[in-house]
């Protein structure tokens, strides 16, 4: 199956990198494509190959603000679409909301990001994947169940990450995570951290597929 495809439409290279690793830690399988510019991104969102997921910082050389934003949901695909902006004009925001996109501040804990991030993926990959899922064993029906800091725990699991490491990451008490992973392995009806792991793997190819 093929590996989510994620657009990234930020014009520093720096913050375009920092925000390919925070994708990763999510999504390990991702394949990040960078854009630079609107032109560039335009011409990929072009493309008939679908994403997964487009993060979009609204200043870019050729295109600014509410342009970029309108620009981008005129072509956007089925995946989720974010925006990363410092921008504190409240007429962004409501076009956010008015256009189902998902507004992060650039200001905001990489644990907000991720959060929003997890969230943002599994609305559109759940409800894009309901028919799918109904015909599937009972235990990939709790994967839906699991809240956002679950998720984000179990994204952590899935690297093989350990307690510490993840609480460190999230910035959580191990204690904290210690409790969300044995409330996932009771919702998804596994055993250990390992199947686990492989669950939440396998369902990023099934969803990747079906966005």
């Amino acid at each position: 199956m093929p590996h989510p495809r994620i657009l990234i439409i930020e014009d520093h290279p720096l913050m375009a990198d920092a925000i390919a690793v925070s994708v990763h830690s999510c999504l390990p399988q991702a394949q990040c494509v960078m854009a630079n510019c609107l032109q560039t991104a335009l011409e990929f969102l072009s493309s008939p190959m679908p994403w997964a997921l487009v993060l979009v910082d609204l200043n870019l050389p050729d295109s600014e603000g509410l342009q970029t934003l309108y620009a981008v949901c005129e072509l956007r695909s089925q995946g989720a679409l974010m925006v990363l902006s410092a921008l504190k004009d409240p007429e962004v925001q409501v076009a956010c909301t008015a256009n189902g996109v998902v507004f992060i501040n650039k200001a905001l804990p990489s644990s907000a990001f991720l959060a929003a991030l997890l969230q943002a993926l599994h609305q559109v990959s759940w409800s894009q994947a309901a028919p799918l899922l109904a015909q599937e064993a009972p235990v990939s029906h709790g994967l839906p169940s699991l809240s956002t800091q679950q998720r984000l725990v179990l994204a952590q699991l899935s690297k093989g990450w350990t307690s510490r490491r993840i609480a460190h990451q999230l910035q959580l008490s191990e204690a904290t995570v210690r409790s969300h992973t044995r409330e996932i392995l009771r919702k998804l009806g596994v055993e250990n951290r390992t199947q686990a792991s492989q669950l939440y793997l396998q369902s990023l190819q099934e969803k990747a597929s079906d966005v």
